[in-house]
């Protein structure tokens, strides 16, 4: 069939003649040859249809399907460049959507990644037909041309493949990439900014409050920490159990007062008042076998040489004795400093056998008091002597005791609730009342001064160094 022969038609336009009669009318993307001004005007709506994109996918969908009717293309892929720095299929012209998994796209991908790397800054005709595979052999359209999509720098941030029957000349080349010059710049300009821009009117104001947040951040500010405090006694005097056995009463109430010799603590003293009694008559009976050894000694020879024995005996008896007289008399213990006595509960302590050297009890001063604080491993600071620290009892939240610290052991101990401490000793000015024994509350120490930014920051990154090394 013979191909179809342009003919010259009234005021010089050129149409297509069909052998079989009739004429073809232009395709879409054709342009009249002696209509210069009709390109131009197709071009820049197609320039306009860029500018009007109202994001991403509405310009990659523009980008895919008007270079191809300008182009006078068959087929139009738009990739993009990953994170990685590879690319992949974008959008296809003619669809809507892009199916992932089909071999078409991947085939599109390997042809434009047998580029050099160094070449496809640059338009640049692919012979498609010459790759390997089953879609190189059916894929219709054999004549390819890469066209990259470049930054204001230069690198590539995607590209288009267009694809036809025969070769893309130099003109089709150069249309190509005045679209992917204009494509590229829309693309860059939907791009989200790292960091949003701010218009005239807002960027003094937003200087100036940044300014005022780094000035903030590196403000000196005293390091401060939160730790749970107790307030105890001040050499307090510990009663202890002075001998093993089994409690029978203590006699003062939980914080009653307490005078020097009031009795505090009474044992179960049966077996003690027995052994006292066993040893005393031990005492009489061997007093009374020195008298009758010292009697027979004027007579008998034998009796003389009994006499050191017996008065050995009487002296072991005698110990004895004054030793289960000095148990028996602590079977009673008696208070040796004046105050109240400090001790959770008083029935507890009924029947319950103790051994020697235990602690029972306390007598403290209430007047003079300290303040105990169990400062958590995890948020241990430098403190020193002297620093200042803020008490807020939980019966009185509302004010504050100001103490200094007196003492911070440096080996740390599990505490009560299970939590590895460092034990902070605080004590109050001198004239300051002092609270009730006992009380617990919440303590404020403060350390040396850092900037505001480090003490906001600081939990954050103490957890990056231990879980991630940062």
């Amino acid at each position: 069939m013979a191909a179809p022969q342009p003919k010259a038609e009234a005021g010089g336009r050129r149409v297509r003649v069909n052998p079989l009669g009739g004429t073809i009318p232009p395709g879409p993307g054709q342009v009249e040859v002696d209509d210069a001004s009709a390109g131009l005007r197709q071009l820049l709506a197609v320039e306009a249809v860029f500018r009007r994109a109202s994001d991403r996918d509405a310009l990659g969908i523009a980008l895919a399907n008007e270079c191809v009717k300008l182009v006078r293309a068959r087929q139009g892929f738009l990739l993009r460049t990953d994170r990685v720095g590879g690319l992949a299929v974008e959008r296809v012209s003619g669809t809507i959507q892009v199916e992932r998994n089909a071999p078409l796209l991947a085939f599109v991908e390997a042809a434009v990644t047998a580029i050099p790397k160094a070449a496809r800054a640059a338009p640049r005709s692919i012979d498609l037909s010459v790759l390997d595979g089953e879609e190189a052999r059916t894929y219709p359209f054999r004549h390819g041309l890469w066209v990259p999509l470049l930054d204001r720098s230069g690198r590539p941030v995607g590209g288009l493949l267009l694809t036809r029957e025969r070769a893309f000349d130099e003109a089709d080349t150069a249309l190509a990439g005045r679209l992917a010059e204009t494509g590229a710049h829309a693309l860059l300009a939907l791009r989200s900014p790292v960091l949003p821009r701010l218009s005239g009117d807002l960027r003094k104001p937003a200087l100036v409050m940044a300014g005022l947040v780094l000035a903030g951040l590196a403000w000196p500010v005293s390091m401060t920490v939160l730790a749970p405090a107790t307030i105890t006694a001040d050499r307090p005097f510990v009663v202890a159990a002075p001998i093993e056995g089994i409690i029978e009463e203590i006699a003062p109430a939980p914080n009653a007062p307490v005078a020097v010799g009031d009795l505090v603590l009474r044992y179960v003293d049966t077996a003690q008042r027995n052994a006292l009694s066993v040893a005393e008559r031990e005492v009489q009976v061997a007093d009374a076998k020195l008298r009758q050894v010292t009697l027979g000694a004027y007579a008998e020879e034998r009796a003389r040489r009994e006499i050191g024995q017996a008065r050995a005996e009487l002296a072991l008896k005698v110990a004895e004795r004054d030793f289960a007289r000095d148990t028996f008399a602590k079977t009673q213990v008696r208070a040796e400093r004046a105050g109240v006595a400090v001790y959770a509960d008083r029935k507890e302590w009924y029947g319950k056998p103790v051994a020697a050297g235990q602690r029972i009890l306390e007598i403290a001063d209430p007047k003079t008091v300290e303040i105990c604080i169990d400062l958590p491993v995890s948020d241990a600071i430098a403190l020193a002597v002297g620093g200042r620290v803020r008490v807020f009892l939980d019966a009185d939240p509302l004010n504050a005791l100001d103490a200094q610290v007196d003492q911070v052991t440096p080996v740390a101990r599990m505490t009560e609730a299970g939590v590895l401490a460092h034990r902070v000793v605080a004590k109050l000015p001198a004239g300051a009342s002092a609270p009730r024994l006992g009380a617990r509350g919440t303590a404020q120490l403060y350390g040396s001064s850092v900037p505001f930014g480090f003490t906001l920051f600081r939990k954050p990154l103490a957890f990056l160094r231990q879980k991630v090394g940062l």
